[in-house]
């Protein structure tokens, strides 16, 4: 069953542009190469300046914690001097 990763983003005040250039550099690509990937949306807040939805579609809630730790761990690195905090949260997809 197909499971949604929801991310928050607070990026450091002012930094939101370098920070959502960095991301599409960062982690897109490390996400698109991973099996059970499906897809990536970033959306930055229109009232909120400095914050960034994300919502990342797997295939599965499996495949998506099979994603390397050590790699995870490697890319928030790189995104720290940009980043303030992030939250993360898994969701099933229901359709009525």
């Amino acid at each position: 069953m197909p499971v949604i990763e929801l991310l928050r983003v607070k990026c450091v005040p002012g930094r939101r542009d370098e920070w959502l250039a960095r991301d599409a550099e960062v982690w897109t690509p490390a996400l698109a190469a991973h099996d059970g990937y499906i897809s990536k949306e970033v959306w930055p807040s229109i009232d909120h300046p400095d914050d960034v939805v994300i919502i990342v579609r797997w295939e599965s809630l499996a495949q998506w914690k099979t994603f390397p730790d050590d790699l995870s761990l490697k890319l928030d690195a790189r995104m720290q001097d940009v980043q303030r905090e992030l939250t993360s949260e898994a969701l099933d997809i229901y359709t009525a």
